[in-house]
């Protein structure tokens, strides 16, 4: 649906975890601020980072890896 989550920058391991753990902190933000439909928001945003990118993610070593193409000078 949004097309691969792999891409070279997020290969090391702490980038993942501190982009979840971002995320976690900003629902709770969200939550204790009282805004619950962002937290709810946020909080889905959350849970689909913790998926895609530290349980699903594919390694630079994984042959069934894809990633974006990268853009040509024209289509800038």
């Amino acid at each position: 649906m949004l097309g691969p989550t792999e891409h070279p920058w997020l290969d090391p391991l702490w980038r993942r975890v501190a982009l979840v753990v971002f995320c976690g902190g900003w629902t709770i933000m969200e939550y204790a601020l009282g805004n619950p439909g962002w937290a709810i928001f946020i909080g889905a945003v959350t849970l689909y980072a913790g998926w895609s990118y530290l349980f699903a993610y594919k390694g630079p070593d994984d042959p069934t890896r894809q990633t974006r193409p990268r853009m040509d000078e024209s289509e800038e």
